[in-house]
């Protein structure tokens, strides 16, 4: 009886340390996005891009001033370690931010011309500005302007955020500058969440370390945190419906399911790609819900089709209203404009097997490893995906040898430790210790997502289709698959099993280890001494 006591006191001691290290966190990511945006205000943000590493440089040094000091007085613990480690991702962020402007490294942008002109524009910005003008949303077909065609929520959060900065008296073109205030708080929001899920899967110690610095050091996320478009904000949705499925597998409550509903609703309407992720979920539900029906108990019956048809009722108009509208008001069914046959970037021409295949080793060009846009110089979907997750569009020209050098092994790297960690998500998730239903959700969710990318390429043939944007959610499968190998396959109690492969398995997962440790410190070398961040 003891000992029990002394485990859920144990419990409840770790969970109430966890709730306060995630108050602390949503605080000082807060208050981080918001000096940002005061900055970007501020005389520093058109001083000398060297003037602003110096700067950004000494906040890192005094950041590693206190974690040294906390680390020799050893008053770090689990919880101070993912704060801190989380931290430096905020900084990163906040400081990719501000040496970034509105339109660099941008996907479908646009421009603005401002309050002053009665312009239609297109693009993300465009789509925020008509917003922002009319104080409505677009009335015109949202297929004849680009961009205009996405679902609003991202857009409408937006125009909030930048009516409440004109409302402060902030400069017009400040407040849109400032529009990537927002995609900063999701992609630091999207660290949070993912320690989370970490924890779901009681996922603690170096797996818990290394499988959050996946998400928290890879340049898609920092990358995608001065982005205007609405990625972020689906990718941030899509990782608060893993942790909330993971959770409800758990507790399965019709409160879970109403936060399901809503993050999948919010999601679609920010993104319909967030919709995959309820296909592994139906599974679930169909699975539970058989299982209910051969209980044969009818209160338990009745109740989760109430449950369910609650689920329904909030999940269907919210992720839906877009669609919906755009077919009644203008006979429009979901779908994505196409730039046409004669873009650089049409990839139609070329074989499936050359699209989707495997790549051949000349498709790779790992001597210079960049995606080059045009479907003639590259038109693989595996190569550009690899390119443009660890350097986005980028094809510099005068890029310092060492760089490329360094560059290069990244990228050779990159790909082996993809294809690598892959195969370790399929063997940890298939493993008889992970929950068989957590394997469900998460291996078919990874699986159909990769199978509606490879689809979407198939149906819209151009290079831009293939951009690592749009699979980003497979970083938290990744950063799951680390920290699940590492539980697994170092951990002490494993290598005292009767696992003849034990030694293999522990020596792999150590390489991995070492690998993804080693990509990440490189890549941020990389961002770091590339003038044009």
């Amino acid at each position: 009886m003891k000992t029990l006591l002394f485990k859920n006191t144990k419990a409840f001691t770790s969970s109430t340390a966890t709730q306060r290290t995630s108050a602390c966190l949503i605080i000082t990511i807060l208050l981080s996005c918001l000096i940002t945006a005061v900055a970007q205000g501020s005389s520093f943000f058109y001083s000398t891009h060297y003037t602003k590493v110096l700067v950004l440089s000494c906040f890192f040094l005094a950041y590693a001033g206190i974690f040294f000091y906390l680390k020799a007085t050893r008053r770090i613990d689990e919880n101070s370690a993912v704060f801190m480690m989380i931290l430096l991702g905020v900084l990163l962020r906040c400081a990719y931010v501000l040496l970034s402007g509105l339109y660099d490294r941008q996907h479908d942008a646009g421009a603005y011309t401002g309050m002053g002109t009665d312009f239609v524009n297109p693009g993300h910005i465009g789509y925020i500005e008509y917003i922002y003008k009319f104080h409505k949303l677009p009335d015109l077909n949202p297929y004849e302007l680009f961009a205009y065609y996405h679902p609003p929520l991202h857009h409408i959060l937006s125009f909030i955020w930048l009516q409440l900065n004109i409302w402060l008296g902030v400069a017009e073109d400040l407040a849109f500058e400032n529009l990537q205030i927002l995609t900063l708080f999701y992609s630091c929001l999207c660290m949070v969440i993912t320690w989370k899920i970490l924890k779901v899967l009681e996922i603690r110690g170096n797996g818990l370390y290394i499988g959050l610095a996946f998400i928290v050091f890879h340049p898609a996320t920092i990358v995608m945190a001065g982005s205007v478009n609405n990625d972020m904000l689906t990718i941030l949705f899509m990782c608060l419906i893993i942790l909330e499925s993971l959770k409800w597998l758990r507790d399965k409550n019709l409160a879970g399911l109403v936060r399901l509903a809503l993050y999948i609703g919010f999601g679609m309407i920010t993104k319909l790609n967030s919709a995959v992720l309820a296909i592994p979920l139906a599974l679930l539900f169909l699975k539970h819900f058989i299982s209910v029906i051969r209980s044969k108990d009818k209160s338990a019956i009745l109740q989760w089709i109430k449950n369910y048809c609650v689920f329904g009722v909030i999940v269907a108009p919210i992720g839906l209203s877009w669609i919906v509208r755009n077919l009644i008001r203008f006979s429009e069914k979901p779908g994505v404009p196409v730039p046409g046959e004669t873009s650089p970037m049409y990839t139609a021409p070329f074989s499936l097997w050359s699209r989707l295949g495997i790549p051949a080793f000349s498709d790779w060009n790992f001597a210079f490893p960049f995606h080059p846009i045009s479907a003639k110089a590259c038109n693989n979907t595996w190569v550009i995906m690899f390119h443009t997750s660890l350097f986005a569009e980028e094809y510099p020209v005068d890029l310092p040898d060492i760089l490329l050098v360094l560059c290069q092994i990244t990228f050779v790297l990159a790909v082996i430790l993809g294809i690598a960690t892959a195969i370790l998500l399929a063997a940890v998730l298939l493993n008889k210790r992970t929950n068989r239903e957590d394997t469900i959700f998460l291996l078919t969710g990874y699986v159909i997502m990769l199978i509606s990318f490879a689809a979407f390429v198939i149906i819209y043939p151009y290079t831009c289709s293939s951009d690592f944007r749009y699979v980003a959610i497979c970083l938290v499968y990744i950063a799951i698959a680390l920290g699940l190998g590492n539980k697994y396959y170092i951990s002490p109690s494993f290598r005292q099993e009767n696992d003849k492969h034990a030694k293999i398995k522990t020596a792999c997962m150590h390489m991995i280890n070492s690998g993804i440790i080693t990509i990440l410190a490189f890549i941020t070398i990389i961002y770091v001494f590339w003038e044009r961040w």
